[in-house]
């Protein structure tokens, strides 16, 4: 391979990851930590009845979902065996927290019989005095004639009226749901005994939301809902409309809290224990390889800088966020790394006692290691993928970012180790060392 695609292979690879890591570091962007590493809250909730695997993927998104509408930031919701975990790292106001997860998101229509607790002589079976969602008193209400299933799903948007200037919220009607809709709206518009105060209540599990005026009796095919909004409260509206039901009912098994000192122990304790096995590695890499050990050195700090791009990427891509067991995850990977380098070098020494010179030696040991190297990776990627697939809880973790830094361990080799190695097998660099057989220093003996 010429002089001039191996810079370009190595210049191009240590540009690209240090420019990631540059721009990452320049945003703010860090790997997001676990609970285990930056304290938080837990909560473990089964469901009240049998439940398939679909729906409690449901149930983990509608969780997700809401926690994030309540300015959560995120959330990491998992289904473990029949049970949703949620793991809320950082989390300081843990009241929200609670309210957002206790949302089952059935939404009811209700005509208004009378507001602030003032019900009428008429009472009627099924009226009820429900609160409002901000806290300004009761209303009375009549029994429920529809449910959240009216609306299309996701189809509620909060936008501003082209005519009035206002806040509103637009919301399309099922085809089905269309007939349910417009006999409660002409109850409600025409004002009589079921509903005189001609509003029509939009509750979230029997907390009102909304319960504005009905203006028209027929609405064909999609409902605006106006009135004297401000944009938060149209947007938590719309929320409500769009959020489905949870498809099983769920109950609260337990409840941990983290604290951020604890966390922050952890994250130490984790950063020292890797720092020494490391440090004494890499000194025995030192005595050993003596000058190869600066391709050992280098090469650990363009992986390190690999994995540090990929670990923010996915623990702010996916739910899974780095925790103590995907950093022993890394630290592990480590020794991967190294056996990669150990495997090339000895092979390269090899190659220099049976009389070839290092510019011969250096691309003949990457020809009869590669594919060692590459089957030794895919066997602990096989066993990451599998420990995923099988595990739960923290070993996932460990078992992704063992498996995401083999990766790394590979691709750093093929693009950075590799051409480092041949271009020094140009120079002078190895003359001299006495580590290294004396038939691999000169470079212009006879291979």
């Amino acid at each position: 391979m010429k002089k001039g695609a191996l810079w370009a292979t190595l210049l191009g690879f240590v540009g690209l990851v240090g420019g990631l890591l540059a721009l990452n570091l320049s945003v703010g962007n860090t790997p997001v930590l676990g609970l285990d590493l930056k304290g938080g809250l837990s909560v473990i909730y089964a469901t009240q009845e049998p439940a398939d695997a679909e729906q409690l993927v449901i149930v983990r998104d509608l969780m997700r979902g809401q926690l994030e509408s309540f300015g959560i930031a995120e959330p990491d919701v998992r289904v473990e065996g029949e049970n949703i975990v949620v793991d809320l790292p950082g989390v300081s106001d843990q009241a929200s927290a609670f309210e957002a997860l206790q949302v089952s998101g059935i939404v009811t229509l209700r005509p208004v019989i009378a507001c602030d607790g003032l019900a009428t002589a008429n009472e009627a079976i099924g009226q009820a005095t429900m609160p409002r969602a901000d806290g300004a008193g009761t209303c009375v209400v009549g029994p429920s004639g529809g449910t959240g299933e009216v609306f299309s799903q996701g189809s509620a948007s909060a936008t501003i009226s082209q005519s009035t200037g206002q806040w509103v919220v637009n919301v399309d009607l099922r085809s089905d749901g269309q007939v349910v809709w417009n006999t409660l709206a002409a109850t409600c518009f025409n004002g009589g005994a079921e509903c005189p105060t001609r509003q029509l209540a939009i509750l979230l599990d029997d907390v009102i939301q909304s319960s504005p005026v009905v203006q028209t009796p027929d609405f064909p095919g999609s409902v605006q809902i106006s009135g004297a909004f401000e944009e938060s409260e149209v947007r938590s509206l719309a929320r409500v409309l769009n959020r489905g039901a949870f498809p099983v009912p769920v109950e609260q098994q337990r409840v941990e809290t983290v604290s951020a000192t604890a966390g922050q122990d952890s994250l130490n304790a984790a950063v020292i224990a890797g720092l020494i096995g490391v440090a004494v590695m890499l000194a025995f890499m030192v005595a050993y390889y003596r000058r190869l050990s600066v391709v050992i050195l280098t090469g650990l700090v363009v992986w390190g800088m690999t994995v540090f791009s990929l670990a923010v990427f996915v623990s702010r891509a996916t739910n899974y966020a780095l925790t103590l067991a995907g950093a022993t995850g890394i630290i592990v990977a480590v020794g991967v790394t190294v056996d990669t380098y150990v495997v090339f070098f000895e092979r390269l020494k090899d190659e220099a006692r049976h009389g070839r010179t290092i510019r011969n030696a250096a691309p003949r040991s990457f020809k009869a290691t590669w594919r060692t190297i590459v089957s030794a990776d895919l066997v602990s990627l096989l066993a990451s993928l599998i420990l995923f697939s099988l595990s739960v809880g923290s070993v996932k973790g460990f078992a992704l970012y063992l498996g995401l830094t083999t990766i790394c361990d590979l691709v750093v080799f093929y693009f950075f180790t590799r051409p480092a190695v041949y271009l020094l097998s140009t120079t002078s660099w190895f003359d001299g060392d006495r580590r290294m057989p004396a038939t691999l220093a000169p470079t212009g003996a006879t291979s």
